[in-house]
């Protein structure tokens, strides 16, 4: 299946904030269009169940205009194939002839634009709202959030506090501790 994300009847601006996302068999038969779970709040769970509805509908191939590189990455790593068509490629039928061209594909999450936000809130510290957990179990084993995330390691992650540490009754509080970048 063929996945382009749509708005207002056209590839999406970003990935993530399209309001649909329409499905295409190989040969170009439209499908289905769903509503996207991440075009109203885009957090981490609304992009993970944005993610999830790619993948259990059987897509293969996504098109894209911009994506951060966090959402490029899991796709990659989820076996999704990633085909920016470029500008001049606006309707819906030369969408699709660009979405066999090998040479349009995005092979690495660093092709992806840099999540500027996600570091602001401390890489999967909790800021983004995910408090590291949504990673899996097995990435703790494997010592952090397992770079699904594309942020460093949590164990990784060197420390600092963030004003005076200790609280109005005079107790230590590690609340106002950060992730140095």
């Amino acid at each position: 299946m063929i996945v382009i994300p749509l708005s207002r009847g056209r590839l999406a601006g970003h990935f993530t904030k399209a309001k649909e996302l329409a499905f295409y068999d190989n040969k170009h038969n439209h499908c289905f269009t769903l509503d996207n779970p991440a075009a109203a709040g885009g957090n981490c769970a609304a992009k993970k169940a944005m993610l999830q509805l790619i993948k259990d509908k059987g897509g293969r191939i996504v098109l894209v205009d911009q994506i951060g590189e966090r959402m490029l990455g899991k796709l990659l790593d989820g076996g999704i194939s990633v085909c920016r068509p470029g500008k001049e490629s606006s309707d819906i039928a030369a969408l699709l002839v660009a979405a066999s061209d090998i040479q349009l594909r995005l092979t690495s999450a660093a092709a992806g634009r840099p999540s500027l936000k996600h570091q602001a809130k401390g890489g999967c510290g909790g800021g983004c709202g995910c408090h590291g957990d949504e990673h899996g179990h097995e990435a703790e084993a494997k010592g952090g959030c397992g770079g699904g995330c594309g942020c460093k390691s949590r164990t990784e992650a060197k420390l600092k506090p963030l004003g005076d540490p200790l609280n109005q009754q005079g107790k230590l509080s590690y609340a106002g501790f950060r992730p140095l970048r």
